[in-house]
């Protein structure tokens, strides 16, 4: 494993040997997003009204409301009210205010660690509670025909101060043209206006001029075409690396969860690898020692690649010959919680293993049976331990790094192959796994033709390293895919960002991509992590989780496309917005917009339905936009300020 460039090699790779102190993955399929709100994170509270005036004696009640990250209402939630100053007005466990003496104080509603807030003045018994004017904003508004908007309303007194406990009337002058209920939606009912829609109370009325708009009649600046498909995705893959060698130990307790809560919720990172060592073939528990205090991560590192063969009979494991504490950690660590997370949002995880030992072959290299038994011995101990069976076994890292000719490569992979589904093992098996895209052809073509591999090669896997990836390059992976009946995959790129994830799902039509590390205890925002921890290196015990740059940009393809969904076909008219379309597993749709520059443009071709949109520039993460209901010949609208990638997912 590796980063960018060769002169900066030395010390990246001891970034990648940390990576690997403690990678792992999780087995299960996925039952992906759902129509309902699967996301209970809870990131927003708003309490409504958010300002009011009362008078001494006088009450009145406030509503919370909790939101997630996607804008998505969460209930049933229960608030923990309180008041700043309860000795000008109580709050009730309910959230009834009561004003007590004159001042001013703040009531707070909080759940999940969030707070919202709403600020409540107390006048005098006899201050000014006449309503004087009433306020509707927007004050100009557009709705497109079918289409729904939501308008708000305040009552003021003479001093301009907000009347609390106000009910409104609701008016439309013209209901053919534009309705309103009583909640002051209005709702678009034919082309026309302006329509003047009115809010009374008190005997005071406010005003706003609402425009009815005729939908898009076009397929729209990117048409989706549901008919046309292409690869089932495989997971938004991290190496499972929480900076188990650099970081101290104290301050795991408090960022690990940190970071499984945000790959789950936030990113939507649904897939780990992990790295079994050779050095587990060992009849000495290294990393048993290593957690003991009795040797460094620096020793521990230098044996964790150097077998010791269990005997002398490959297809008889000796469990004392095989020391698995080190999986055992990461299981426990990462593996079980982030699985946990990830269903409770309607996901899964996917779990991906990889014997990393190309550089130090040995053993494995001069003998495939053996190098099935160490397989075999491991998906054993998951199966038997934790009930986990990885979905798919990476048969080697970067073998051309390592001199390897590709013929012994394909014969692990058969070898593999043959011994898993003899004990009821049927994972995906991915090869070869090559530095750069050029070198995974080659070793491709030449181990293709030997016998097994064929039949035992499920997916065709690349590194990004070396210069990135042609168009022509891209297109070969996939051609030879599509001519042996296999998927692509792009499984390590420390320095790849959303730009090359868009080729590689829409020219490669990889089902499953990888950039690197899920975090590092630093906060170089290099591409090679998800997740940067600040305050975390030995010594230190104050962490921070922070999401790096580039991941905000892959959130945006990863957090809304579950397991299983399918790459729909997506053409635009306007090269500034670039489109990849998915069909998850529940019939929900994705589009995901790479914007070459700001701008509106339309998407047509969905299925009737509420669609949320968000977006990521550089100075916006997970913007969110208002919700936006289409008809079957409907096409939505959507604009984003500048260069970024937005997402348009159904509810």
């Amino acid at each position: 494993m590796h980063f960018f460039s060769s002169d900066s090699r030395s010390a990246l790779q001891r970034l990648c040997l940390v990576a690997a102190a403690v990678i792992m993955a999780c087995g299960g399929e996925s039952a992906v997003t759902s129509n309902v709100v699967t996301d209970t994170q809870i990131t927003r509270i708003t309490i409504s009204p958010s300002a009011a005036t009362l008078s001494q004696g006088d009450s009145l009640n406030l509503m919370a409301t909790a939101f997630n990250a996607a804008g998505q209402a969460i209930t049933p939630t229960t608030f923990a009210w309180s008041s700043n100053a309860p000795s000008v007005a109580s709050v009730s466990a309910t959230g009834r205010v009561a004003a007590i003496a004159p001042g001013t104080t703040s009531i707070n509603a909080s759940a999940g660690g969030v707070a919202g807030t709403a600020t409540i003045a107390v006048n005098p018994v006899g201050a000014d509670t006449v309503v004087s004017s009433v306020v509707v904003s927007p004050s100009l508004a557009t709705v497109q025909l079918g289409t729904a908007v939501t308008l708000g309303a305040v009552a003021r007194n003479a001093a301009g101060q907000t009347l609390g406990g106000r009910t409104f009337t609701w008016t439309s002058s013209t209901p053919a043209l534009a309705s309103v209920n009583a909640a002051g939606i209005v709702t678009g009912v034919a082309v026309g206006g302006p329509v003047t829609v009115t809010a009374s109370s008190g005997g005071k009325t406010g005003a706003a001029a609402v425009r009815v708009v005729a939908l898009p009649t076009s397929t729209g600046t990117i048409t989706v075409n549901g008919s046309q498909q292409f690869q089932t995705m495989k997971g938004w893959e991290a190496l499972g690396g929480m900076g188990h060698g650099e970081c101290d130990p104290r301050a795991e307790v408090t960022y690990i969860p940190e970071v499984i809560n945000r790959a789950a919720n936030e990113v939507g990172i649904n897939r780990v690898k992990f790295s079994l060592r050779p050095g587990y073939e060992h009849t000495t528990d290294w990393f048993q020692q290593f957690e003991s205090g009795l040797i460094t991560f620096q020793e521990w590192n230098a044996v964790a690649f150097t077998p010791q063969n269990d005997n002398n009979d490959p297809f008889v494991i000796n469990p004392a010959g095989f020391q698995w504490s080190h999986i055992d950690y990461a299981v426990e660590t990462l593996v079980l919680p982030l699985k946990q997370q990830l269903q409770a949002r309607g996901d899964d995880l996917w779990f991906s293993v990889q014997p990393n030992g190309a550089r130090t072959a040995g053993l494995y290299q001069n003998s495939p049976d053996e190098y099935a038994e160490f397989v075999l011995a491991a998906f054993q101990h998951l199966q038997q331990k934790y009930g986990l069976v990885p979905n798919s076994l990476e048969v080697m890292n970067e073998p051309n790094l390592a001199g390897w000719n590709p013929p012994p490569v394909g014969l692990l992979a058969a070898a593999a192959k043959q011994r898993l589904n003899q004990a009821g093992f049927f994972p995906d098996i991915i090869a070869p796994s090559a530095s750069g895209i050029q070198s995974t052809i080659i070793f491709f073509d030449q181990i293709i033709t030997l016998p097994g591999v064929a039949q035992a090669v499920t997916d065709i896997s690349y590194h990004r390293y070396g210069g990135g990836a042609s168009v022509s390059q891209m297109q070969a992976v996939a051609q030879r895919a599509t001519q042996y009946g296999m998927s692509t995959a792009m499984t390590e790129h420390g320095g790849s960002g959303y730009l090359a994830l868009h080729d590689d799902l829409t020219i490669a039509n990889v089902s499953a991509w990888e950039q690197f590390g899920l975090a590092f205890c630093s906060t170089t925002d290099n591409a090679g992590k998800y997740f940067g921890i600040s305050g975390a290196l030995i010594g230190q015990n104050n962490p921070v989780v922070i999401t790096l740059g580039q991941t905000k940009y892959l959130r945006q393809y990863f957090r809304y496309v579950g397991l299983k969904a399918v790459r729909v076909g997506a053409q635009t008219t306007d090269s500034n917005f670039a489109p990849v379309a998915f069909r998850n597993a529940n019939g929900k749709y994705v589009v995901v917009v790479k914007a070459a520059a700001g701008g509106t443009f339309t998407v047509g071709g969905l299925p009737a339905g509420t669609y949320g949109i968000d977006f990521t520039t550089a100075t916006d993460y997970m913007r969110p936009l208002a919700d936006v209901t289409i008809t079957s010949a409907q096409a939505l609208s959507a604009s984003i300020p500048t260069t970024g990638v937005l997402t348009v997912f159904a509810r």
